[in-house]
C-alpha cells in the first residue's frame, strides 16, 4: 500500500479509478486515505497529487478523526448526564434528570433533558435514555428530510408516496417501487449535508430506478459535491439502494 510522509507521520493511503469521476480528488475518511482517478489515468499522477497536497491531506485527515469521535454511534455513547449528542453536524449537550414521574420525558431547549422516574438502577436509567434520546433523533430526522423533500421535490417534479425513518443494518436509504423512501435513522448522527445527500440519492430513483450515467447526473443536479458525501459513507460500510 503507498504511504504518505509528513513530519513523522506514516498515512497509509489507496489509489482507485472511477468511471463517472471527472477530476483527480483526495477522499478522506476515518479508515483511510484514497485518491481517485479518472479511467484512464496514470497511478503517478495519483502520487504527484498527494505529494502536492500531503500538508492539507495531514491536517484534513487529523480533522477527520477528531470528528469521527463526535459521530460514533449511538451505541458509543454514554447516556448519562454531560454526555454530547451529535446531531447534524453538532453537539447538543445531555442532562439527566430522576424525578418522582411515571413516564420519561424529553425536553429541547438549546440543550436535550430526559426527565425519568427515581428508583431505576444505572442500568434501566442508560437504557430508557437511549430509548428516548434515539426516539428524538429520529423525529428530527423526519422533519429535516420533510424539509429536503420539499425542496429537491420542486426541483425534480417529483415526491415519494411515502417516508419511514428505520434501523436499517445494511443500507443509508432505499427507494423501492411503491415509491416510498425508508432512512437509516442515524443518518441524524452525520453532518446535514450527508442526509442531504442521502435523500437527493433516492428522491432520484423516483425517477431512474437504477445507478446509470443519467441518473448520477440528477443526483449531481441537486447535490454538486455528491461524491464527497456519497464516499464519506462508504468508509462506514453501508449503502445506499
Amino acid at each position: 500500500m503507498p504511504r504518505l510522509t509528513v513530519a513523522n507521520d506514516v498515512i497509509h493511503y489507496t489509489i482507485a479509478y472511477s468511471s463517472r469521476a471527472k477530476h483527480k480528488r483526495i477522499v478522506i475518511a476515518p479508515s483511510g486515505v484514497k485518491v481517485v482517478l479518472p479511467q484512464g489515468s496514470r497511478e503517478d499522477e495519483a502520487i504527484e497529487l498527494i505529494e502536492k497536497m500531503k500538508r492539507r491531506v495531514y491536517f484534513a485527515r487529523e480533522r477527520v478523526l477528531r470528528q469521527e469521535d463526535r459521530f460514533k454511534s449511538l451505541t458509543d455513547i454514554e447516556y448519562i448526564s454531560g454526555a454530547r449528542i451529535p446531531l447534524l453536524g453538532s453537539e447538543i449537550r445531555l442532562t439527566v434528570f430522576p424525578e418522582k414521574r411515571k413516564r420519561s420525558r424529553v425536553e429541547y431547549d438549546g440543550s436535550l433533558s430526559v426527565r425519568v422516574q427515581n428508583g431505576l438502577t444505572s442500568q434501566e436509567m442508560e437504557k430508557e435514555v437511549k430509548k428516548k434520546v434515539e426516539a428524538w433523533i429520529k423525529e428530527q430526522v423526519l422533519q429535516k428530510t420533510l424539509e429536503i423533500i420539499q425542496v429537491f421535490g420542486k426541483r425534480i417534479g417529483i415526491l415519494p408516496k411515502g417516508l419511514k425513518i428505520k434501523a436499517q443494518k445494511k443500507l443509508w436509504g432505499s427507494c423501492g417501487r411503491n415509491h416510498v423512501i425508508n432512512l437509516n435513522w442515524r443518518l441524524g448522527l452525520f453532518p446535514k449535508e450527508v442526509l442531504e445527500y442521502v435523500v437527493a440519492h433516492e428522491m432520484c430513483h423516483l425517477r431512474h430506478m437504477n445507478h446509470s450515467k443519467v441518473f448520477w447526473n440528477l443526483v449531481e443536479s441537486l447535490v454538486p459535491e455528491y461524491e464527497r458525501h456519497r464516499d464519506w459513507l462508504k468508509f462506514r460500510g453501508y449503502g445506499e439502494n
